[in-house]
């Protein structure tokens, strides 16, 4: 399957967690279309619980609730998820969310998550320019 304008969706929802079941069903939805096992389908559901509530905890801090964009991507070989907002971003460098070792008591433990569930994950965030989580699944084959 080749991707095209057509096949990429977009959600964009208020920072509430009142829409988390929202994201989580239609993500489940579009990776079962992409051809993804339901194990992963699984997986996927807890990845984008875990970067869209991040986002509503951490990416408005001090400011009113934003809007949330997740943009889903099916491709030949997998399925790329973003998860974007316009908050007040963080500086990722600093960070290793891959090792629960590096976790501090103050939040990361949901990035950690989403790094053990996906197959590749990329944080693009600075102080002040919003984040973008960009997370892909591949097909099991």
């Amino acid at each position: 399957m080749s991707t095209t304008l057509q096949d990429v969706v977009e959600l964009r929802l208020p920072a509430d967690p009142k829409y988390i079941a929202v994201v989580r069903l239609t993500v489940a939805g579009v990776a079962s279309r992409a051809g993804i096992n339901v194990d992963d389908v699984d997986d996927l559901k807890v990845a984008i619980s875990e970067a869209f509530t991040n986002t509503i905890d951490h990416a408005f801090e001090g400011r009113e609730p934003g809007v949330v964009t997740v943009r889903m991507i099916p491709g030949e070989a997998a399925l790329r998820i973003e998860v974007v907002d316009e908050g007040v971003g963080f500086d990722p460098g600093n960070r290793n969310f891959t090792q629960a070792t590096d976790l501090s008591e103050e939040g990361g433990l949901g990035l950690y998550l989403v790094h053990q569930y996906m197959d590749e994950v990329k944080i693009e965030s600075a102080p002040g320019s919003g984040t973008r989580v960009i997370m892909t699944k591949r097909l099991a084959r």
